[in-house]
């Protein structure tokens, strides 16, 4: 069992995330038997470290999710994957469980980190400083230019993803559709079906370009006979994401007492919990589980 899956799996039992969590498992979609067979390499390595798959022919695809086009003649199930009901809202409810054991939120900009010695002072817009005898700099895309001002030169850049999101009943979805072939998935959500992906590097003052959502939505409906497209909600986001797909964890070069702990690319939520135990480590001078190395800030 991963420190990923261990440590998601301790949160969402401790804080009570239970009903914000789909156990249904995934399909990785494939529309010839070449496409299929360039991924049997893949399939192989998630087997050596215990990734349980099944490989199916169309009608066992069909069964596991009826109302696909016919041009999608294999798939494998993964029975482990796991989605959440909605991203924010298990965010939300991470928040809400942190700040019963007394977690305070502050909203702000933060502009810069400075300090030196035991403390560090996190300034505001507006004026406010808070002081710290830990910080930990876990802005997302957002955190280069912070981390640059703390001696961590780090290659991070904002890659931009884009859904839609469908109203209830738009499609009798099971469980997550997967796409490869074509760089996106359908996931089945609380209130809906999302159709997102895409990976578009751009600046964040760069406008919005909501064709990519469009033209993804496009390719489901044809994927997906039967899919109503109407009354979407579209929406883009920036990930934050590293040249070699590892996040940044580790200590500030210029102090001790700031962490690092971001770039975690496609997978945040997903290895959320697990930087969050290598956080911890690090604060309270612990042993963590795994080597660090290979996330360490100055390793460009």
């Amino acid at each position: 069992n991963t420190l990923a899956a261990r440590e998601c799996d301790s949160l969402v039992a401790s804080a009570g995330l239970g009903a914000f969590v789909r156990a249904d498992g995934s399909l990785q979609l494939y529309e010839s038997d070449t496409e299929f067979r360039a991924s049997l390499e893949g399939w192989a390595w998630r087997e050596r470290y215990g990734i349980a798959f099944e490989h199916l022919d169309q009608r066992g695809l069909a069964e596991l999710q009826p109302g696909l086009s016919p041009q999608f003649i294999r798939a494998t199930f993964v029975p482990g994957w796991k989605t959440v009901t909605d991203p924010r809202d298990y965010a939300l409810a991470v928040a809400r469980a942190g700040e019963t054991l007394g977690v305070k939120v502050y909203r702000g900009e933060v502009i810069a980190i400075t300090g030196g010695g035991d403390l560090q002072q996190v300034r505001l817009t507006g004026g406010a400083t808070l002081s710290a005898r830990h910080v930990v700099l876990a802005a997302g895309p957002w955190s280069r230019g912070l981390a640059a001002s703390l001696g961590a030169d780090v290659p991070l850049i904002a890659e931009r993803g884009y859904n839609t999101t469908l109203p209830a009943g738009a499609f009798y979805l099971k469980r997550q559709l997967i796409f490869g072939g074509h760089g996106f998935v359908v996931t089945p959500l609380a209130h809906g079906v999302r159709v997102g992906g895409a990976s578009e590097l751009a600046r964040f003052s760069a406008p919005v370009n909501f064709r990519r959502s469009q033209h993804m939505l496009a390719k489901a409906a044809r994927f997906m006979p039967g899919l109503r497209t109407e009354g979407g909600a579209e929406w883009m986001g920036s990930r934050p994401s590293m040249p070699d797909s590892l996040p940044v964890i580790g200590r500030s070069p210029r102090a001790r007492n700031v962490i690092l702990a971001f770039g975690h690319g496609h997978l945040g939520l997903t290895q959320s919990a697990a930087t969050a135990r290598l956080v911890t480590d690090l604060v309270l001078e612990r042993q963590p589980p795994i080597d660090l190395s290979p996330f360490r800030p100055d390793r460009f």
